[in-house]
């Protein structure tokens, strides 16, 4: 949550600098002998704060601007830590944890510059990874990109640059070849239910028709053959 949103902003001086039991990393800033705030161990360092220390209201307020840009910032490596995330995706989480805009925007900013977000690498990534793991077809990528925050122009140039239409193609026919064995019914049943099959995977109906005749065209002649 963000350390400044209903904060008082006393003015006073320092009379006590005590590092927090539960969190070695923070230190509770004492004025006029009673608690104001607690801030990250690394702020009193950088803004040398020590007793005797006089601060006003805005010196107060800014040490708790930067603490909660900090604060989101870390909360945003962290939650990176697990998976590359989109912008979209973190926005979402900081704001979900109470952060403020100017926060979510500092600590944005910062992570994306060093290049901890990205959301052109990110959609790459995916499409790549959702094709050949789970053979997904474009509509399918496409449709998770979107959902997940990136644009239009980076998940068109993602599909484009890391799948071709060959291999979009051969996929889906193995992947036909593969299920149409343990579907049952008359040729018009099967083949409903093959394409059914292929557009929930994210092939278009009238690629995955064209393949699915194909193959149970196919399938139906060496049939008739032997």
């Amino acid at each position: 949550m963000s350390t400044a949103k209903g904060s008082s902003f006393r003015a006073g001086t320092i009379t006590a600098l005590s590092p927090q039991v539960k969190n070695r990393a923070r230190t509770s800033v004492f004025i006029d002998g009673e608690y104001a705030f607690g801030i990250l161990t690394d702020l009193v360092v950088q803004n040398k704060l020590h007793v005797g220390k006089e601060l006003n209201e805005t010196e107060v307020s800014i040490l708790l601007q930067d603490e909660g840009m900090l604060r989101a910032k870390s909360k945003a490596l962290g939650y990176l830590a697990y998976a590359p995330r989109t912008a979209y995706q973190i926005r979402t989480r900081l704001r979900e944890r109470g952060f403020s805009d100017h926060e979510i925007d500092h600590a944005m900013g910062d992570l994306t510059d060093l290049g901890y977000i990205d959301d052109r690498k990110y959609a790459m990534e995916y499409a790549t990874a959702r094709f050949n793991h789970k053979g997904y077809g474009p509509e399918r990528i496409r449709r998770e990109l979107a959902a997940d925050g990136v644009s239009h122009d980076n998940i068109s140039e993602a599909i484009k640059a890391t799948i071709n239409p060959e291999a979009f193609a051969a996929r889906a026919k193995s992947m036909v070849e593969r299920f149409q064995t343990r579907v049952r019914g008359t040729f018009p049943e099967r083949k409903k239910k093959l394409i059914a099959y292929l557009t929930r995977r994210g092939y278009g109906y009238i690629m995955a028709s064209e393949f699915v005749q194909e193959v149970l065209s196919r399938s139906e002649s060496s049939k008739n053959r032997t």
